[in-house]
């Protein structure tokens, strides 16, 4: 009986799981029985766009024209975005750009009372023709337009629009005269790879009005110059670039291989470098290093310190020369200005070095050896203090010394040109010269004692003594003046260097950086609000030449 039982539960459990399965089941088998009707999309939109994509996968491939010999007129423009690098060393400028281009295609057309009134479809842009417009100077890897996955507006006048975003690399000769006042005028040129002028007769945007009003629809024979022609509305501006400038110029380009014109639409684009960073980090360090140097005349002239400071001062500025190298693309055309300023300043330090060797050599000149020149000692001594704004110092001209030594020559030929006086009047006047000289005459005298002439032997060999040692003083003091001299010569020297060098560096200074332009430069950049005011008034000349005949 066990084993039925077991039988049975086995049973009544598969039947309660398969019970439980089965509405699941239904729910399935019903999903799976509906279809979806054809009212969840728009008759008349799936309509028009059956007729648009079936069998008409050549239609993407031919240009949009009703006649072979026409050409399709496509009118274009950029809007700036941002601008997202500017690389000096290798000369390449990134932008993101928005590129508009419109143009008519007449397989595209309907009447909109026959489609629900619809006048606009938005399709992708692999399906239809589109222009393959390129830019020519460009140098990273995203070039082609079309591979994007924007898409395109089409109205129901076959009137296409396309503005699909990309990033440009863009080729841009960097100008680093000026560095870090500098300006730059960067080039796109936009043109079509394939295509020549009878195939696709490009236009700025800015021309439609005037060909409307003249109703120019045969290929157009005449280059252009536009102002104000980079659409700005949705520019963000950069922190390192001024936006100063936007035109475009429409070139019809003759190749000696082809009979046909070939057409591009150049942009300039011009930047203005903001120089507050490269003010406060690079110029301002280096004039406050500069400025440093004077420091090197100011110290004491017998300080040998002068040419340490002087050495760490040029040190520093190589430092700087090294960051400006890495900074600017290698060129041999021009020198940035900045490298000026600091080879300039450089070269005035090297003279400080050398200024400083002659100082410390004129200081430390052995006054034993060397005297002073008299028209060095009018020149240093008298004549330039006071201009220098210093104090002049007490001059001795000798004369004193000349009067010692006259006094003491008078009192050894005292002995022969001496010939009164008496014992009386020598005790009265003992500590004289003339009673000294009185006595020695008196013991020099042939019937003298010899006490006399041994005090006579005495008082000779005392004042030769003293005449030596007075000497020695009198070097001495000479040596010491001779001294003083030098180091004051030295000082003046310092001081006249001192003024020489800053005149030369605030001099240097203007004379290099007031050569930018852009220091005297007025002008407002563009921003997005000035172009929205400039773009009802665009601009533009035409210079017209030859016309050119399509070939049969």
């Amino acid at each position: 009986m066990a084993p039925l039982q077991n039988a049975g539960r086995c049973w009544y459990q598969a039947w309660n799981s398969w019970l439980a399965l089965l509405p699941l089941t239904a729910l399935l088998l019903l999903s799976g029985a509906v279809k979806p009707t054809a009212c969840d999309v728009d008759p008349a939109l799936d309509q028009l766009y059956r007729r648009f994509y079936t069998n008409r996968e050549g239609y993407k491939y031919a240009r949009p024209v009703a006649n072979v010999s026409e050409p399709v007129i496509m009118y274009m423009n950029l809007s700036l975005v941002q601008l997202m690098n500017v690389d000096e060393k290798n000369q390449i400028i990134s932008l993101n750009l928005w590129v508009y281009q419109e143009w008519h295609d007449p397989f595209f057309r309907w009447d909109p009372g026959e489609y629900g009134g619809i006048s606009k479809i938005i399709l992708p842009s692999d399906g239809l023709w589109t222009p393959d417009v390129v830019l020519y100077s460009n140098t990273g890897t995203n070039w082609d337009l079309s591979a994007t996955s924007t898409r395109v507006k089409v109205n129901n006048k076959g009137l296409v629009v396309w503005k699909p975003p990309i990033t440009y690399d863009s080729s841009c000769d960097i100008n680093v005269e000026f560095f870090p006042f500098d300006t730059q005028d960067c080039k796109l040129k936009m043109g079509t790879w394939t295509y020549h002028g009878l195939h696709i007769d490009m236009r700025h945007v800015a021309q439609k009005v005037d060909d409307n009003g003249r109703n120019r629809r045969n290929f157009d024979n005449c280059e252009s110059d536009i102002d104000y022609a980079i659409d700005l509305a949705d520019y963000v501006e950069s922190a390192e670039w001024d936006l100063m400038r936007v035109s475009a110029t429409r070139n019809i380009v003759k190749y000696a291989c082809c009979v046909e014109p070939y057409l591009d639409i150049t942009f300039l684009v011009t930047f203005r470098r903001q120089p507050l960073f490269y003010g406060t980090n690079l110029i301002a360090p280096c004039i406050a290093i500069s400025c440093l140097t004077s420091f090197v005349f100011l110290l004491p002239s017998d300080t040998q310190e002068k040419m340490t400071l002087s050495t760490f001062i040029l040190l520093a500025l190589t430092v700087f020369l090294l960051l400006v190298f890495d900074l600017t693309p290698t060129t041999s055309l021009v020198v940035p200005l900045i490298t000026k300023y600091l080879l300039f300043t450089m070269i005035l330090i090297s003279l400080s070095l050398f200024v400083s060797t002659v100082v410390l050599n004129v200081r430390y000149s052995p006054p034993d050896i060397y005297r002073v020149p008299p028209w060095a000692k009018r020149l240093f001594l008298q004549v330039l203090p006071g201009p220098l704004m210093m104090d002049r110092p007490n001059v001795d001209d000798g004369d004193g010394c000349e009067a010692e030594d006259s006094s003491e020559t008078a009192l050894f030929q005292g002995v022969h040109d001496d010939e009164g006086g008496d014992s009386d009047s020598d005790a009265g006047s003992s500590g004289s010269c003339s009673s000294l000289s009185r006595r020695i005459h008196r013991y020099s005298q042939p019937g003298a004692s010899r006490a006399d002439r041994e005090c006579l032997a005495s008082i000779l060999s005392a004042l030769r003594g003293v005449r030596s040692i007075a000497k020695r003083i009198r070097d001495s003091e000479s040596v010491a003046n001779t001294e003083e001299e030098w180091k004051y010569i030295a000082l003046i020297l310092d001081r006249i260097f001192l003024y020489c060098f800053g005149l030369s560096s605030v001099v240097g200074m203007l004379g290099i950086f007031l050569q930018a332009p852009t220091l005297t430069d007025n002008k407002d950049p563009l921003r997005a609000s000035k172009f929205l005011e400039y773009e009802s008034n665009i601009n533009f000349t035409r210079r017209c030449g030859v016309g050119y005949q399509a070939t049969s």
